[in-house]
Parts: structure tokens; sequence; C-alpha cells
């Protein structure tokens, strides 16, 4: 395998490249065809694998924690509506009922925007303390 070839697939697969098109890049740039070509980004995907995802780590951990932020802000801001929903009277917040129908979308929102970051973030990061 040539390791000119080997270093080119892994460089386009840590950067989330289509497959197809890092096939026929792969079909242009060496003399295999396409059935060759897809087996050995396939092996050099199996090979190195551990490879590739450190070279997603980085762009992972930012949309986890971008995610997180966001997700943990939904939560505090609809919130409120709760805090302040069982402060009032029975009428108030039967009336207070007809508007905040988005707060408790934004409020469940939120909550798995915060969980899925928390996970994709524990996804990400439990790899490099293994290390």
């Amino acid at each position: 395998m040539n390791e000119e070839l080997t270093n080119l697939i892994i460089k386009k697969l840590g950067k989330h490249h289509d497959r197809n098109e890092i096939i026929r890049s792969l079909c242009e740039q060496s003399t295999l065809n396409w059935t060759e070509a897809e087996r050995l980004v396939e092996q050099v995907e199996a090979e190195h694998e551990s490879m590739i995802a450190g070279r997603q780590r980085p762009f992972l951990i930012l949309v986890s924690v971008g995610t997180l932020i966001l997700g943990i802000g939904l939560l505090f801001y609809n919130s409120q509506f709760f805090i302040g929903f069982f402060q009032r009277g029975i009428f108030e917040q039967i009336l207070s009922l007809q508007g905040g129908y988005y707060r408790v979308i934004g409020l469940i929102t939120g909550l798995g925007m915060a969980v899925g970051g928390l996970f994709g973030l524990g996804k990400s990061l439990l790899p490099l303390l293994k290390e």
C-alpha cells in the first residue's frame, strides 16, 4: 500500500470529506479502479481508526461544547417561566399557560441539548483520558 495514498485518505477522512469524493480522487491520482480504491479506503479506515478519530476530535469537542452551552442557556431562560408560574394565583396561572407552551418546548429542547452536549463531550474526551 502506498504511504502517500494512506496519508491522503487519513487526512481527508479526518476532515469529514465524503467517502465517494475520496475514492474519486484516489482513482484520479493512482491507477486504481473504483472497487480497488473503495477497498483501500475501507482498509485504511480500519487500520488507522484511532488516528482518524484523533483528527476529528477538535471539531466534535467544539460542537459538543456549543450544544451544551446553548442547552444550558435555554434551560435557564425557560425555567424562569416555571419559577414565576408557581408564584402566582390560579387564575393567572391558567392565563399564562396559553403563551407558555413555547417555553415548555424550549425547556425540553434545552434539556435535550444539554444532555446531548454532555454525552458528546464525554464521548470525545474519554479517549484522551485513556491515552
